[in-house]
C-alpha cells in the first residue's frame, strides 16, 4: 500500500507520527510485520474497496508516544474536552475523532498483529460512520454504531485471511455464554442506545452483555437485510429529516419487533 508519511511532527500536542490515510491505488501483500502506517493503509482499502465504506478526503492517522501526549493530541488537534480527553486516554488504544484516527504508540507496541488490525478497523469504522451522518441531526444507537465497527472488524480479518468471520463469531458467542453476567440479566437494546446507557452497562456488566450482544444484533440486522441496507440506514442520518422515521424508512420490520425478536434469539443461545 502507499504510504504518506510526515512524522515526528514537533508541536504543542507532544511527539507524534501523522499519517494520511491512502484508500485507493493498488492492494499488496502484507508482509509478516508490517509497520502501523501500512497495516492502517491495507485495512482502510479493504474496507473502502471490499467494504464499500466512504470515508473522508484526507483523513489522518495520528500516533502518539503515551497517554499524556496521547490526551494532549485529543485536546489540541481533535478539540476534546480536558475532562472527555483524559477519560479516554485512561482506557482507550484508539479514538475516531472528527479529523481522523488518534492512537497510543506504546500500546499498539504490545499488541500482536491480530490485535493492532481489529483496533484499525474498528476505528476506522467509526470514521466511515461520521462521514455517513455528516451534517445530519444526531447518529444511530450505539449498539448499531458499536456492533457494525466490530461486524466491519470481523470481515477484515477474514479479507486479510487472519481469521475466518464465522471463528470470531463464535468466539463471541462463547464469551457470551461463559459469561459470569447471565444473559437474562443483560440489558435490552434500547438501554444501549444512548451513550450514557452504553457507558453504563458497559462498566457494569462488562464486554459481552455490550459489545458481543451488539455485534451479534448487528450480524443478525445483516444477515436478514444485506449490509448495504444498514449503510443505507446510517446514511439517513445526514438528511435534515426525523432520525426515529430512518429505521422503518429501511428496514421492513419494527425497531421494537426487531429488538424483541432478537432478544429471544440472544436468551435462546446455547
Amino acid at each position: 500500500m502507499l504510504v504518506t508519511l510526515a512524522g515526528p511532527a514537533p508541536s504543542a500536542a507532544g511527539p507524534y507520527r501523522e499519517y494520511e490515510i491512502q484508500f485507493g491505488g493498488e492492494a499488496s501483500p502484507l508482509g509478516k510485520s508490517p509497520s502501523d502506517a501500512d497495516l492502517i493503509n491495507t485495512v482502510a482499502w479493504m474496507m473502502s474497496n471490499k467494504l464499500d465504506l466512504p470515508f473522508p478526503v484526507g483523513a489522518k492517522a495520528y500516533i502518539y508516544v503515551n497517554q499524556a501526549t496521547f490526551v494532549d493530541g485529543l485536546i489540541q488537534i481533535a478539540g476534546e474536552t480536558r475532562e472527555d480527553a483524559w477519560d479516554k486516554g485512561r482506557f482507550a488504544g484508539g479514538v475516531a475523532t472528527r479529523v481522523g484516527l488518534f492512537l497510543r504508540g506504546d500500546r499498539l507496541a504490545r499488541m500482536h498483529l491480530l490485535e493492532r488490525t481489529g483496533l484499525f478497523a474498528h476505528e476506522l469504522t467509526h470514521v466511515s460512520q461520521r462521514k455517513l451522518a455528516e451534517g445530519g441531526r444526531g447518529g444511530a444507537a450505539m449498539w448499531i454504531l458499536e456492533g457494525h465497527a466490530d461486524w466491519v472488524k470481523f470481515q477484515v480479518l477474514e479479507l486479510l485471511g487472519f481469521r475466518p468471520y464465522r471463528q470470531s463469531r463464535d468466539e463471541v458467542v462463547r464469551s457470551i455464554i461463559t459469561s459470569k453476567m447471565p444473559v437474562k440479566f443483560f440489558p435490552d437494546l434500547q438501554v444501549l442506545a444512548t451513550s450514557a446507557g452504553w457507558v453504563g452497562s458497559m462498566n457494569q456488566l462488562g464486554a459481552p452483555a455490550t459489545y458481543g450482544q451488539a455485534f451479534l444484533a448487528v450480524d443478525w440486522l445483516i444477515e436478514r437485510f444485506g449490509s448495504a441496507k444498514l449503510i443505507e440506514f446510517l446514511g439517513r442520518f445526514a438528511l435534515q429529516a426525523e432520525p426515529r422515521e430512518h429505521w422503518r424508512t429501511v428496514f421492513q420490520i419494527s425497531y421494537r419487533q426487531f429488538v424483541d425478536e432478537f432478544r429471544a434469539r440472544l436468551e435462546g443461545l446455547r
